[in-house]
């Protein structure tokens, strides 16, 4: 591939497939980007601040942080990789604000090179600049002041190697992501009032570093201020140079361009097919495009220690807005391409088909998790049952990944051995909420004899029944599975399995609700949920026993 200077030729944007209708009604916004319990956050909850002025306030924070604690006091730092939903808020509530709060909104979602821009988003009006263009992408940089990546001499002609770098880096997220796995390309960005070089996809390059950021894309598509349009256009940031004293030595600076590139390239797509979209079906298939393009990387094993269902399996798969959680969120998706899809990544992209919006969509518009049920419907499973298979891989840690050493184990939530002494358990009442699994293991006693089984009873919910799953796994001392998902009548299921200490490691019980039933747009939260909603199954009770036979 060629660099093409500013006299490149216009790349003609590719159109979508399918005629269907625009949407003509508005529909709830989705709910605010995950943020620290701080001074902003008490001031939403108490009504000082709309939802519109704080998404403001948090946005201006991104790049003026000390100016923002001297109006509020202790406001703490944004996380990472949170600005593009920051900035996403701010877009979809740009609408409600008026006089000066509107005019430096603007001015913070602003391109780097528009003039009038917030302090620490802005270029310098004074500085050299250069673009360059690949196929499908255009990289903007500056050659003086500290934006500038290294080997930048003052002369635009001279591109920095890492100019080249981002190129390859973000033209490769798009050979891969939109020609190799077929997701929409991002929309053209020619109705902006700064498109750029040309309506081609434009990354600009800054010091990120200083406000502890990433990476991330936003919109200035003037469709993100109709409550009537749900796919826009992006623009993206990078890092002038990922360095060490910034972002530490786990990983090269490259290796965060190129993961960087993957998710953040990831998020352009999802804005030409929802940009309302709940943020944990964002960021979670996101963060598996991370692992998808790059998997020797494995920066994205950070979340799964982080918060996610391997450390945190008692906290809902869709669950948002606190922690960061929606980013752990990533190993459902890897579950789902790998254990259900026997391999094919195209299942996420089918996932996004169901929950598309545009007007080129070929489904009905659908939440985060009515796509997810859909589409496992359409291949001939129950959410439910998926789910609970989902508890069982996770108990096992049954990836294939090269950094599958550094995944978190699950906790369980009660252990006991079993043998003479104490031959069985009392029963337990434990409570499990959506989307959430609970796990409990039991081990063999010394004096076991070699025909011992053990007999496991399991009562569960009166309600949403046929949404909770009780299963049993057998782990043999030679590492062997034998699983199964207890029957039963009217909410009583009963086993019994093998338990000789010679050939029996340990009898696991994975306690699972997989319902899906929620009141969209009835939440206050935060934490958030699927479609705004309030799930209707969350501490359903479940009762517990084990004995020796």
């Amino acid at each position: 591939m060629r660099l093409a200077c500013a006299l490149g030729v216009l790349v003609t944007a590719l159109v979508l497939a399918g005629a269907a209708q625009a949407q003509s009604e508005e529909r709830e916004l989705p709910a605010l980007a995950p943020a620290p319990d701080d001074a902003l956050t008490d001031a939403l909850e108490s009504g000082e601040l709309t939802e519109a002025e704080y998404a403001l306030e948090r946005a201006q924070s991104l790049f003026q942080l000390g100016k923002v604690r001297r109006e509020f006091g202790d406001v703490e730092r944004a996380g990472p990789r949170d600005a593009t939903l920051i900035g996403r808020d701010l877009a979809l509530r740009l609408r409600f604000l008026r006089g000066a709060d509107r005019a430096l909104a603007e001015r913070i979602l602003s391109r780097p090179d528009d003039g009038n821009v917030v302090a620490g988003h802005a270029w310098n009006p004074a500085a050299v600049r250069g673009v360059g263009c690949f196929p499908n992408v255009c990289v903007n940089w500056v050659e003086t002041t500290p934006d500038a990546p290294p080997g930048a001499d003052g002369n635009p002609l001279t591109v920095p190697q890492w100019v080249f770098d981002v190129l390859e880096a973000w033209q490769d997220a798009w050979d891969r992501e939109i020609v190799g796995r077929e997701y929409y390309p991002p929309l053209s960005d020619a109705t902006s009032s700064n498109a750029g070089f040309d309506d081609r996809l434009d990354v600009y390059i800054e010091d990120l570093g200083v406000d502890g950021l990433f990476g991330y894309c936003w919109t200035d598509d003037p469709g993100a201020d109709d409550p009537t349009v749900f796919a826009v256009s992006a623009y993206c940031v990078v890092d002038d140079d990922y360095a060490p004293s910034q972002y530490g030595n786990e990983h090269t600076p490259n290796q965060y361009l190129d993961v960087t590139s993957a998710h953040e390239f990831h998020h352009t797509s999802q804005f030409a097919y929802d940009f309302l979209e709940d943020g944990w079906l964002m960021e979670g298939t996101a963060t598996n495009m991370e692992e998808e393009l790059w998997p020797d990387i494995s920066d994205n094993v950070n979340f799964l220690r982080d918060y996610s269902p391997l450390n945190r399996p008692s906290s809902p798969l869709d669950r948002s807005g606190l922690f960061d959680s929606e980013y752990g969120a990533w190993i459902f998706f890897r579950f789902l391409q790998d254990k259900v899809a026997g391999g094919n990544h195209a299942i996420n992209r089918e996932i996004w088909e169901r929950a598309d919006a545009s007007p080129n969509r070929m489904f009905g518009d659908q939440y985060s998790l009515q796509a997810v049920e859909s589409e496992l419907r359409q291949r001939g499973y129950d959410f439910a049952d998926v789910f609970a298979r989902f508890g069982r891989t996770n108990r096992l840690l049954s990836y294939s990944d090269n950094a599958i050493s550094s995944y978190p184990r699950v906790p369980i939530t009660f252990s006991r051995m079993i043998g003479r002494q104490s031959p069985r358990t009392r029963v337990h009442s434990w409570k499990v909420n959506h989307l959430a699994t609970r796990y409990f293991s039991f081990t063999p006693g010394r004096r076991v004899s070699s025909k011992a089984k053990l007999a496991i009873r399991v009562v569960l919910p009166a309600r949403g029944t046929r949404f909770m799953r009780a299963s049993v796994m057998v782990i043999g001392r030679d590492n062997s599975v034998a699983a199964r998902v207890l029957r039963g009548k009217n909410g009583l299921a009963r086993t019994t399995t093998r338990f000789s200490r010679r050939t029996v490691k340990r009898v696991d019980v994975v306690l699972s609700n997989g319902s899906t039933r929620t009141s969209c747009g009835s939440s206050v939260g935060p934490p958030y949920y699927s479609c705004l909603g309030d799930p209707k199954d969350d501490g359903r009770v479940f009762k517990l026993s084990a004995a020796l036979r």
